[in-house]
């Protein structure tokens, strides 16, 4: 099957009709195409050559760092640099997914077949979500977890590094559903884009204004996976940011849906 394969007939009737034919369309979109392997050279070169650069600056062997302050040094880079990089990606990978389709008449005509509009939108999430973090985390995470060795001569802790991990797919998932549901009310690839990249950088500063933010919003969410990762406690509240960033999750996903049930083709 090619990324342009056509869908298989079905009959069936329901919320989520369509849905398996939808995923094997996105699936192709990304594993059967280079597109896949694209992004994977691409993260690779992003982050792991990013924070081989400052193992070798910083390393032992230059004399700056001691071995466990150089592990949190690159634990911190990885998950803010790197996770900043990654969510700009996820953004820009997935800003035209509904909006070109609405804007060519690809989500009309797959529509008029026995598709209903949430297995559209949600084979999108899954997909997309799933391919992202399979080529922008888990491929690169685990490189890193070796390069520390190589870097730092010791590596984290495995499950302190992955609940920091999860945390971070947690921080990429709410920016791949916020950039869906503002696919499904603009037009144009560059306000989706320009809104979600804006709402990233204003968690940057915004909340050296106004603190309170963080905690309602997820923002937080970089900071509190660098901190699991490094095995600190974490601040008095984390779970209930890291429930409410969950939700906010969530209410994109609805959204989405609500509004693309309204839309006219």
């Amino acid at each position: 099957m090619s990324a342009s394969a056509a869908l298989e007939i079905s009959t069936r009737h329901g919320w989520l009709v369509g849905f398996g034919n939808m995923v094997a369309k996105e699936y192709a979109s990304w594993w059967r195409t280079r597109r896949a392997v694209v992004h994977l050279l691409l993260w690779l070169f992003v982050i792991n050559a990013f924070i081989l650069l400052i193992g070798l600056d910083e390393g032992p062997a230059g004399g700056r760092n001691s071995p466990l302050e150089l592990l949190e040094e690159l634990i911190e880079i990885f998950i803010r640099v790197g996770g900043l990089f990654a969510t700009i990606g996820i953004v820009v990978a997935t800003q035209s997914t509904v909006v070109s389709e609405r804007q060519l008449g690809t989500a009309e005509w797959v529509l008029s077949k026995p598709v209903s509009r949430p297995a559209f939108l949600l084979s999108k999430f899954v997909v997309n979500g799933a391919s992202f973090i399979w080529l922008a985390v888990a491929v690169p995470a685990t490189v890193f977890y070796l390069q520390t060795l190589l870097h730092a001569y010791v590596q984290p802790a495995l499950l302190p590094f992955l609940a920091g991990m999860l945390l971070h797919i947690q921080h990429l998932l709410f920016y791949l559903a916020f950039t869906l549901m503002l696919g499904t009310f603009f037009h144009g690839r560059g306000a989706v884009s320009g809104i979600a990249i804006g709402f990233l950088f204003g968690g940057l500063i915004l909340p050296s204004f106004f603190p309170w933010m963080t905690g309602w919003l997820p923002w937080a969410l970089p900071s509190l996976a660098a901190m699991a990762a490094q095995q600190q406690p974490l601040p008095a509240g984390s779970v209930i940011a890291i429930i409410i960033s969950l939700l906010w999750t969530l209410l994109c996903i609805l959204v989405a849906l609500w509004r693309f049930e309204r839309e006219e083709f």
